[in-house]
């Protein structure tokens, strides 16, 4: 992405910062927008793309990510994970029940001014992260989904690695090795080295 369009997007998401009172707070390197609760943080991240100059289309991901699963994340000596559980706003219809409708993408000429973008995109968290962030306010309402594949969420298989450490946190290892029989050779490989590096520090 170009640096003019990803400096609009750190516009828009300024812009949408204060559109929202100072509820979140924004990280401009990363074009996220983060609020605080209880410790456990909603994230919501912009996905840009180019299609052609001057032009982007632009989404958000969303998601929450929580504190006894970072924390858990540092004693490995891992990269934190930036969402525990996440939706992309391109997956508006999959999630059964949304009462919002309203645009979930927006083509946009970064050579013009935002118009009414800051308003829709506000519109568009509230109508559809709030209730994600509503919908797993726990993190045992988040393994849950994952497991489950709840079409809210992202989830199934290729998602093994925020079950994991969701289950780690809940000190429940036993369900995600339950769960972990459905991955493929490749992933349930990968899974053993993860449950191995779990055990050297006490998680079994």
């Amino acid at each position: 992405m170009s640096s003019a369009a990803f400096a609009f997007q750190q516009q828009i998401g300024s812009e949408l910062a204060r559109a929202f009172g100072g509820k979140y707070r924004f990280f401009k390197s990363r074009v996220e927008l983060r609020t605080s609760d209880q410790n456990d943080w909603d994230v919501i991240i912009f996905a840009g793309s180019n299609k052609y100059s001057p032009y982007i289309s632009l989404e958000f991901y969303f998601g929450r990510n929580f504190e006894a699963a970072r924390q858990l994340e540092k004693r490995l000596g891992d990269s934190p994970i930036y969402y525990h559980i996440q939706q992309y706003s391109l997956n508006r219809n999959h999630m059964k029940g949304l009462a919002y409708s309203g645009p979930y993408s927006w083509d946009l000429d970064i050579s013009k001014p935002m118009g009414s973008v800051v308003p829709e995109m506000k519109a568009a968290i509230e109508g559809m992260a709030a209730p994600f962030f509503n919908r797993f306010h726990s993190i045992e309402s988040a393994r849950d989904a994952i497991a489950s594949d709840d079409p809210w969420c992202f989830g199934g298989p290729i998602f093994w690695k925020q079950l994991l450490i969701l289950d780690a946190a809940l000190n429940e290892i036993n369900h995600f090795k339950t769960w972990a029989a459905q991955l493929d050779e490749i992933q349930r490989r990968q899974a053993e080295e993860a449950l191995n590096r779990l055990a050297e520090i006490g998680i079994r």
